[in-house]
């Protein structure tokens, strides 16, 4: 019987199964590396194994925090120092577009007392309310809900006050619970009119400052590779760059793997039940694997 099945997604045992492809990695953290309290072996494994074959990695996180900060936490979750020369973070990123475009003006920043390194020593006048600021710098929740934040919000998307996320994920797991994230009042104050910034992914310029991170001025796009495992902000964002992509399915969408597996044939997944399982509006990546491993 014929197939009539036009297009698939190959299902990787491990990353070495492609690995000559490819020059760059550039490999998302939570998720992938961690889980937020400890390290994932085969995934260091599989880094060190890259790096041996003369591949650069570069780690590129939604964290909202500066990179040093991010490389400390790795180290100490058992990450080999020697791995975390190349860090990309949106938080990173966002500091820069301040320093840049917004010194010497009113910044709110919006977020935890916890995410205070990602203001500190920029060149700003913090104020204290929304209705005082030039700019919003968003790191996180200041209330246990999204709504909550709505009147806080609304005087400030009136007068069009740029918000600067510097998180874009929605949601992230800590071991096995689900915690938002700044994307999730960014999506808010968009809904509100208000004027949003992203940092990070899935916009392709964090994936290309990945690049310009370890030297690459004019990364070739088919020898580029985005691993992680959020299609919305990994995935979308190996599709923005050009790149090709692994999707993690054991990550965030961890519950949905069993049936995506129960669909695929001879390490094949089918494109009609990848939309099936994860919605067809959902990006397509190059592969999939359950995690990151050699």
């Amino acid at each position: 019987m014929a197939d009539h099945r036009t297009n698939t997604i190959r299902i990787l045992h491990g990353i070495q199964d492609v690995a000559d492809k490819y020059e760059l990695v550039i490999c998302d953290l939570w998720g992938v590396i961690h889980n937020g309290i400890s390290a994932h072996n085969p995934a260091i494994e599989a880094i060190e194994k890259l790096r041996g074959r003369g591949c650069t990695t570069v780690f590129l996180s939604n964290a909202p925090r500066p990179r040093g900060h991010v490389r400390q936490q790795l180290i100490g979750m058992g990450v080999p120092a020697a791995l975390t020369d190349h860090i990309v973070t949106s938080g990173g990123l966002a500091r820069d577009a301040v320093r840049t475009q917004w010194a010497g003006k009113k910044l709110y920043h919006l977020g935890p007392t916890s995410d205070r390194n990602t203001v500190e020593g920029l060149e700003v006048e913090e104020v204290s309310s929304t209705a005082e600021a030039d700019v919003i710098l968003a790191t996180g929740l200041e209330f246990n809900s999204v709504e909550k934040h709505r009147a806080s919000l609304a005087e400030a998307a009136a007068r069009k006050v740029p918000f600067l996320c510097a998180n874009p994920d929605r949601v992230v797991h800590v071991g096995e619970k689900l915690y938002l994230c700044a994307g999730s009042i960014a999506d808010l104050y968009a809904e509100m009119a208000g004027p949003v910034e992203w940092f990070g992914k899935p916009t392709a310029a964090a994936l290309l400052s990945c690049a310009h991170e370890c030297g690459i001025k004019q990364p070739p796009h088919h020898r580029c590779i985005m691993v992680g495992d959020s299609l919305q902000t990994d995935i979308a964002g190996a599709r923005a760059a050009g790149f090709h992509s692994l999707f993690i399915a054991a990550g965030i969408h961890r519950e949905d793997w069993p049936s995506l597996l129960a669909g695929s044939t001879d390490a094949l997944l089918p494109d009609d039940t990848f939309a099936d399982v994860l919605g067809d509006q959902k990006p397509r990546p190059t592969y999939i694997s359950e995690t990151l491993s050699w």
